[in-house]
């Protein structure tokens, strides 16, 4: 009988493959946790952080293509962004207050709206009771969503001066931050992307400003022309709002409409709706796609989600914040032998190809 060599054995599982998953889940845990809790002192830092990176490209380019001394080109970036914040915070508490006195006027007027729609719907056929739609609709006041706005207001003018003050110190470190982080983790700045987090944080940045710029004008001719009332107030809103992924272009315009509705009614509504749907497939159907590219590398469905995790770890700001901290999570991880598979599965189709090729 032909001696025939014994099959082997299939190999075992890698010892503790399952342990090290749950020590990785319960560290995630913990770390979220830990967010959740530090939130009121991780959001103003936050905001200090992002807004330098903004400040920090007008120093570059005094101090690099215009040769102006650092000192001055520190003092006029630190002036414009002090000047600017306090001019801007200034401006909204003055609007806030001007346009409590008219909520009455345009309850009223969303009344007399709602009523026409409702008996327009009944006489269609449509079996309802306008009356009483309206009183239940009644229990919602814009008064009372007004005071819950200020109220938030006055949380976030609290933290105006720290953000202020950290982001001056920020400005002030950013010329010598590149070199303290390069010999404080010099291997880590040379073998991965740690390097280029604040490179792509700020590349997106800025594009993102860019293009919420062109939605803020386009908005602000739009209340020009057909006399929509506060445009100013309403082109900051869109610009401010346009920073949270979709959920935040989707209320600015809801927003406006209500407005142009309100106090125009239903021609004006309907006109200031066909501009805002048009600026929208402009900005994030062709122009953002040509100006962002693959800078992002993340997963459509991943920066939805983010919108969920991060606002539930840090509320609203979270929101606003939910792409640049994400980013952040991605290279990091990316950067990590043991968990560089979770940087696949946050990033985009051409992010796991070039992943793939290494």
């Amino acid at each position: 009988m032909p001696f025939q060599e014994p099959t082997p054995a299939p190999a075992a599982p890698a010892a503790g493959s399952g342990l090290s998953i749950l020590v990785t889940l319960a560290a995630i845990v913990v770390v979220a946790a830990g967010i959740r809790e530090a939130a009121g002192v991780i959001t103003p830092i936050l905001a200090a952080a992002f807004i330098s990176m903004i400040a920090i490209l007008p120093l570059a380019l005094l101090q690099g293509k215009l040769g102006v001394p650092r000192w001055l080109a520190l003092l006029i970036v630190l002036l414009l962004t002090i000047g600017g914040a306090l001019g801007l915070g200034y401006y909204l508490s003055q609007s806030a207050a001007s346009i409590k006195p008219l909520l009455p006027e345009y309850e009223q007027r969303i009344d007399t709206l709602l009523l026409s729609g409702l008996e327009s719907l009944k006489q269609r056929g449509v079996d309802i009771d306008p009356e009483r739609l309206l009183r239940e609709a009644h229990a919602w006041k814009i008064a009372d969503f007004a005071d819950v706005i200020l109220i938030s207001m006055a949380k976030v003018l609290q933290n105006f001066l720290f953000v202020l003050l950290v982001s001056a110190f920020i400005i002030a470190e950013a010329s010598s931050f590149p070199a303290k982080m390069r010999v404080a983790f010099p291997h880590a700045m040379q073998s991965s992307g740690l390097g280029n987090v604040v490179d792509k944080i700020r590349s997106f940045l800025v594009v993102i400003t860019q293009l919420n710029v062109v939605l803020a004008v386009i908005n602000g001719i739009a209340c020009v022309s057909l006399g929509v009332p506060f445009a100013f107030l309403l082109s900051f809103l869109v610009f401010f709002l346009n920073y949270i992924p979709t959920i935040g272009a989707i209320v600015a315009s809801l927003l406006v409409v209500a407005v142009a509705l309100v106090t125009h009614g239903w021609g004006v509504g309907i006109a200031m709706a066909v501009v805002q749907g048009l600026s929208g497939v402009l900005i994030g159907s062709v122009l953002q796609p040509r100006m962002l590219g693959s800078r992002l590398g993340l997963s459509p469905l991943v920066v939805l989600l983010s919108l969920v995790v991060w606002g539930y770890l840090l509320g609203i700001a979270g929101m606003f914040f939910a792409v640049p901290l994400t980013i952040i999570v991605k290279i990091v991880l990316d950067s990590t032998d043991d968990l560089r598979s979770l940087s696949v599965l946050l990033g985009d189709a051409a992010s796991a190809r070039q992943m793939e090729k290494r």
